[in-house]
């Protein structure tokens, strides 16, 4: 498997469609930097070799291809009901974009469940290390760019015009992912992104988090009804940050 063959294959899909249109073109670069990060994180946990890297890099610049459609944009996944993984894989291999990439098949078992499983909760059982990690790995880039699309991104509604409601904010309590489908409001909605940061698995993806700033970005663009709801999300922010550098201090 080769990076420029990786690369040759996902230009020439996505460019039958109008990269001017602004939502194709932030598909476009959301899978460039979701394949970045995938291979940083993989090499940080020094457990792969270098061919593994490049497709657990190649599984993050497709995992989303089934969100370019026909007119020229792209469906939101992950938050929505509407799953478009299968769409992704669909394209990979009922299209052949794979077999054009590589003709080895021994890793296609991956390719699928990594992308099938990177907006879910869980894992099947009985799969070996280093497909956990692999699954994990495009779990926390996912997330990861979840946060970072919340800013400045002009699909979501930073209007915060009151607190969340008490079911969306008594599950961020529990420090766990939340539900999208609890979302009554603007503010749940931001909440149940902020939910990401619980659901990282490894200790470089906190340090990416960190070092990113997001949270004082996404607490920073928002637009408040009142001074008290943002005092509120700021309070929220420094009780993320302290959660994250826990989590960088417990897995060092």
């Amino acid at each position: 498997m080769k990076s420029s063959k990786i690369m040759k294959y996902f230009e020439e899909y996505v460019k039958k469609y109008d990269l001017n249109n602004s939502q194709a073109k932030l598909k476009y670069f959301h899978s460039l930097k979701c394949m970045d990060l995938a291979k940083d994180i993989a090499t940080k946990l020094d457990i792969f070799d270098e061919e593994e890297i490049l497709v657990i890099g190649m599984i993050a610049l497709f995992h989303d291809i089934g969100n370019f459609n026909n007119d020229n944009t792209f469906t939101e996944t992950g938050k929505k009901e509407d799953d478009e993984t299968m769409k992704s894989i669909n394209i990979l291999f009922d299209e052949g974009i794979i077999r054009k990439i590589t003709e080895d098949t021994k890793y296609d078992t991956i390719i699928k469940l990594a992308i099938f499983c990177h907006n879910k909760e869980g894992l099947p059982p009985n799969i070996d290390d280093k497909k956990i990690h692999i699954c994990n790995i495009l779990k926390d880039v996912h997330k990861l760019e979840e946060l970072r699309m919340v800013i400045d991104n002009p699909y979501i509604d930073n209007r915060i015009e009151c607190y969340p409601s008490s079911m969306v904010y008594n599950e961020f309590k529990k420090l766990s992912l939340i539900d999208s489908k609890l979302a009554e409001n603007n503010t749940d909605n931001i909440l149940i992104y902020l939910s990401n940061v619980y659901g990282l698995n490894y200790r470089y993806s906190y340090y990416l988090l960190k070092e990113s700033d997001y949270l004082s970005k996404i607490t920073n663009s928002l637009l408040y009804d009142d001074k008290k709801i943002e005092k509120f999300f700021k309070q929220i922010e420094t009780v993320l940050k302290n959660y994250i550098n826990k989590k960088i201090i417990e897995r060092q």
